[in-house]
């Protein structure tokens, strides 16, 4: 791979080079199928404003550190099939007994140490079917998906 000497270009190549190592390992372990997610997302906030425009609403919200230039968000990751729904979070460095989850009104907020790192709006799913995963620094959250009621 040759690199080029403008900073964005080599930026974005190491970008695409890492999500190509990332496929390839994944591929290797796993269904090839199912997308993954790694990393975190930054969010540059402008000083001048008290709170940041809403163009386009995201699923994942909430800032995990938070500064008067941005802040600092996992990324969460959903999938789902037709019997349920998994939230996949990058958590690295979080100890499994500072994670606490809960799901109000349809949204996912995950929380370590005191702190609201990220919250995920969810599709209809079974509250009390929640179970979790926390391994190698990655939190997995299934939910059975909520079956509706027919009525005759």
């Amino acid at each position: 791979m040759h690199m080029s000497d403008s900073p964005v270009d080599i930026f974005q190549q190491l970008n695409e080079l890492m999500k190509r190592l990332m496929e390839q390992g994944i591929k290797e372990q796993g269904d090839p199928n199912r997308p993954f997610a790694y990393g975190f997302k930054i969010v540059i906030h402008d000083a001048s404003t008290t709170e940041a425009s809403a163009e386009e609403p995201s699923p994942v919200s909430a800032a995990a550190e938070s500064s008067p230039e941005g802040t600092l968000e996992p990324i969460a990751e959903m999938y789902m099939t037709d019997d349920d729904v998994t939230v996949a979070v990058d958590l690295p460095g979080i100890e499994k007994e500072s994670i606490h989850l809960s799901l109000i009104d349809g949204t996912l907020t995950i929380i370590a140490g005191g702190s609201q790192l990220t919250s995920v709006e969810m599709p209809t799913v079974d509250a009390d079917s929640m179970q979790s995963r926390y391994k190698h620094g990655v939190l997995e959250v299934r939910f059975f998906r909520g079956k509706p009621i027919r009525i005759e």
